[in-house]
């Protein structure tokens, strides 16, 4: 089948979308293999929707190209990990318990978990916008993500490509959706105004979940965002750059320690000092012992960190 483009037509300089009918016989369409990617079926579909009218046969066009996307989604879950996405990490798709924790001692030393790749998708930012709360103890109580700022009813977008497990209220998160990833890591975005997904749906990354608020335990409009696997929280800004907003590795070491369970790149040699890092904090991220990041570097915790300052982890 041969796809089809609105021609761009240009007037006084200036580009404009052709909105003629495109010639295409909706009754031999079905007869073809359609290999298109749902980026692409999106946008002819919208082409249609530009239309000045729509005649019964361009309805059965988009009523086609419909099914191809809903077919494309269900074949995504199937093909990638079947039914349910990390069957391999987890013995259930619970849509009522926010999480059940693994223990520490039902985890390996260490594991290496790909977070990004053809099959598994690119990453997507869920919000741009400034960090204002990191991952830690805050106030007495461990904060387990990530706040981003945000004005009420910006649009909130998947980070990976999933499967949304939970999609609904739930006391401190508010308006929460968490959405299991095929490579066994779960994304959560919490204090949501509004809820665009449902329970069982299968996502893309970059796509629309949700719109920022400031529901459940939140003193003002933000995005709570939290990294996830097997139930215990990893540290957001060890796996992706909140000011370049990308992935800091294509994969991630997920390790056990004696501060419990931590992750980071892979390809961790160097850690970049920034505002409010100490030795503890440092060790703590990277699964060390505060005498082991000393012994690296050939120094030790008397020794005063600057921001910027680089530090040997591996």
């Amino acid at each position: 089948m041969t796809l089809f483009t609105p021609a761009i037509l240009k007037a006084e300089g200036e580009p404009k979308k052709d909105t003629t009918r495109p010639k295409i016989n909706a009754s031999t369409i079905s007869n073809n293999k359609v290999e298109v990617t749902k980026l692409q079926l999106v946008h002819l579909v919208d082409s249609l929707l530009d239309l000045q009218t729509i005649e019964e046969r361009e309805i059965e066009l988009i009523s086609y190209y419909n099914s191809i996307l809903v077919s494309k989604e269900a074949d995504l879950a199937m093909v990638k990990f079947g039914q349910l996405p990390a069957t391999n990490f987890y013995d259930d798709f619970d849509e009522s318990t926010v999480f059940n924790i693994t223990p520490d001692t039902e985890f390996p030393e260490s594991q290496i978990i790909k977070i990004e790749s053809d099959s598994l998708g690119i990453y997507h930012h869920p919000k741009i916008g400034p960090v204002n709360s990191k991952f830690g103890w805050r106030d007495g109580r461990m904060h387990k993500g990530i706040d981003i700022n945000l004005h009420k009813g910006d649009p909130i977008v998947a980070a990976f490509d999933g499967m949304v497990r939970i999609a609904h209220v739930k006391g401190a998160y508010g308006n929460v959706v968490i959405i299991r990833h095929y490579n066994g890591l779960e994304t959560v975005y919490a204090h949501l105004s509004k809820i665009k997904v449902k329970p069982g749906q299968v996502v893309l990354a970059g796509q629309l979940i949700g719109l920022g608020g400031n529901t459940g335990r939140s003193s003002g409009p933000h995005l709570h965002f939290e990294v996830r696997f097997k139930g215990q929280a990893l540290n957001p800004s060890s796996i992706i750059s909140f000011t370049e907003n990308k992935t800091l590795n294509d994969s991630i070491i997920i390790k056990k320690s004696r501060y419990g369970i931590c992750a980071y790149p892979s390809n961790a040699t160097l850690h970049t000092i920034e505002r409010g890092d100490t030795w503890y904090e440092v060790a703590k991220r990277y699964g060390l012992s505060m005498k082991e990041l000393c012994v690296l570097n050939g120094t030790d915790k008397r020794y005063y960190l600057k921001i910027g300052q680089k530090l040997r982890v591996h």
